[in-house]
């Protein structure tokens, strides 16, 4: 995957800035590290991204039910509210695609949103969710990742790192007035413990869809954490370094739409060029070769019938040959 990284002046950031708190401890001070690098420094978040979030609201609370339902709930109320970063330690009902509950401990994942209204209308979102993943990709690899080229993006709200889920995306909306809409973008992040991920995935799993003839299993693509390419991630400094990315993307988007991230898109594309097989409603649509997405960013494919355009929706994609390296098939 080529790291497209360097298409904004952001400088890099450390894993624990030096106006991070730091709190004496009995044993030596690991201890209270390890808290503070758990946790979201609300004050220190503010003063961070005061500059690239001029005229935002950040906001950081210990629990709640769901980010993005907090942020409908406030855009319904009144659609001209600035720009707001809602994140959260704690979300007892946070939801991912399709309906189904993002698996998330305290410390363990960033789970966060972001309020934002656009001019134009539903048409004119198209491809967001992927100029979402370019920028979530952008900020990660502003921090000091020991691989950064292990990034990738699956089509069309995942975040990957070495072929695992790293981060998710779930973009929803509400009307906004004439020519304007609102839109909340939920992000969550994996920075600890991917075993434990999987395990709670597995658990929360239900029956095998049924195709008529036969019931398939098709997994999920399996869960990766952050610490495995930068050692005790410190929460406050992955929102502060993904939220100036988001922030520039959304002001970027509102101008020139998914046409300005098209490019970013193909060059971190995990699958590109590999075979998948992609899935709707558990069964298999299509086989074929992944070619990247077209300008309204709907995936290509190359099948025996010819290329085919498959938009988003109930439609989700897998490697159709796992045999090799996980995640090396298309990374560039």
């Amino acid at each position: 995957m080529k790291n497209a990284a360097s298409s904004s002046s952001n400088p890099p950031l450390t894993a624990t800035t030096a106006d991070s708190p730091e709190r004496p401890s009995g044993t030596g001070g690991e201890p209270a590290r390890d808290m503070v690098s758990r946790s979201l420094d609300g004050e220190r978040i503010r003063r961070r991204l005061a500059t690239a979030c001029r005229g935002w609201q950040i906001e950081v609370v210990d629990a709640t039910g769901s980010t993005n339902l907090d942020l409908l709930a406030r855009l319904r109320e009144n659609a001209s509210c600035a720009p707001t970063v809602r994140a959260a330690m704690q979300q007892t009902a946070g939801r991912g695609q399709r309906g189904r509950a993002w698996q998330s401990v305290p410390g363990d994942s960033l789970t966060f949103s972001l309020a934002y209204v656009m001019p134009g209308g539903p048409a004119e979102l198209a491809g967001l969710s992927l100029a979402t993943g370019v920028a979530v990709v952008e900020g990660l690899s502003d921090l000091p990742l020991s691989a950064p080229h292990a990034l990738g993006l699956k089509w069309p709200n995942d975040v990957l790192l070495r072929g695992g889920k790293l981060a998710g995306i779930l973009i929803e909306t509400v009307p906004a007035g004439v020519g304007r809409i609102g839109v909340v973008i939920g992000i969550g992040v994996n920075l600890r413990h991917a075993g434990d991920v999987a395990k709670r995935i597995d658990n929360a799993t239900g029956a095998p869809l049924s195709t008529g003839a036969a019931t398939v299993v098709i997994p999920a693509t399996p869960p990766a954490a952050l610490e495995s390419v930068l050692p005790a991630p410190d929460m406050s400094s992955v929102l502060i370094a993904l939220v100036q990315r988001l922030a520039a993307m959304l002001d970027r988007f509102a101008e020139h739409r998914f046409s300005a991230f098209r490019d970013d898109w193909e060059a971190m594309h995990a699958y590109g060029g590999a075979s998948i097989r992609v899935i709707e409603h558990g069964r298999d649509l299509l086989h074929g070769v992944a070619l990247g997405v077209d300008s309204q960013g709907c995936l290509r494919v190359a099948t025996d019938e010819g290329e085919r355009v498959i938009a988003s929706g109930e439609v989700s994609v897998r490697l159709l040959d796992t045999s090799g390296a996980p995640g090396t098939q298309g990374v560039r």
